[in-house]
């Protein structure tokens, strides 16, 4: 099976994230699977047990499409690696993801032609903002040669398992519903997400992974101090990627929530009170 991750750009948020997810799934590989990083920032990932695919910012605007909608890259990434190794398990992994259940488990249900994605969110005519907006627009349409209708859930793109010898069909099907979409003026930073979840259902019956993979995109900044806390102190004690394993364990995974309801009335009163009580007087070291 090969794992997949897409990383670029100068946040470090992402490439710190991405590498507490690698550990926590290097734990559990066996000689066969392999651990592929997309990335424009190679360097970043030289200490870690994993094969880098350098890619160039020219090939990331070419992979955005004519739209230069960003999240095409994603169903590009899936195509590119798919065409390298077509015959074996393709899992591609949100940076802001780690496993904490059983591997062999989802190499199982890839096994028996399961795809896989994070967990089903519902239709989007049930939804509301930009997947409810999208959805006005491409009912009832074709792409791709599928009719998209009310079997059409919406699944959470974070993880996506595509068991071997179909990912050229999911990736064309979602490039082709994706750009269809687009075409037609429905614009929105989940499309791509739509656009894999329906090729994934024609494709193969879709399985969750949130019984075994968590997803903290509702929890990002106690995930990312984590994250950082144990890249600094592996640097600081000069750890091998092994005490870099074992310092992963199950009990750190669990100990941290991956979602938490944040207050829109607290976000607004903060915002209200930093305009009218903004930090001053900054000062820097002064040279003589």
């Amino acid at each position: 099976m090969n794992l997949l991750y897409i990383v670029f750009g100068d946040n470090m948020n992402y490439h710190v994230e991405a590498y507490l997810s690698i550990l926590s799934f290097q734990k559990q590989l066996t000689k066969d699977d392999r651990i592929f990083v997309l990335t424009t920032k190679p360097e970043y990932y030289r200490h870690a047990k994993v094969q880098i695919l350098p890619i160039s910012e020219q090939q990331i605007e070419e992979w955005k499409g004519p739209h230069k909608f960003f999240f095409r890259i994603k169903i590009k990434a899936l195509e590119y690696l798919g065409q390298r190794y077509p015959d074996e398990h393709l899992l591609y992994l949100d940076s802001d993801t780690f496993l904490f259940g059983s591997l062999e488990t989802l190499r199982q249900r890839l096994d028996e032609g399961c795809g896989l994605m994070h967990l089903q969110e519902g239709h989007p005519s049930k939804m509301s903002g930009g997947s409810l907006k999208m959805w006005k627009k491409v009912q009832g349409k074709t792409y791709g040669g599928v009719t998209l209708g009310e079997k059409h859930d919406m699944w959470n793109a974070g993880v996506t398992g595509i068991p071997a010898g179909l990912v050229a069909q999911v990736t064309a099907t979602s490039l082709a519903i994706c750009d269809g979409m687009l075409n037609d003026g429905a614009n929105t930073f989940i499309l791509e997400q739509y656009s894999t979840s329906v090729s994934m259902a024609e494709h193969t019956k879709l399985c969750a992974a949130n019984d075994h993979i968590g997803h903290y995109w509702g929890n990002k900044r106690e995930w990312e101090h984590l994250s950082a806390l144990l890249l600094v102190r592996s640097l600081m004690c000069e750890s091998t990627v092994e005490e870099e394993l074992a310092a992963v364990t199950h009990e750190l995974l669990m100990s941290t929530p991956v979602y938490v309801h944040k207050s829109s009335t607290g976000d607004k009163l903060r915002r209200l009170i930093n305009k009218f009580f903004p930090n001053r007087d900054h000062r820097y070291a002064i040279e003589h």
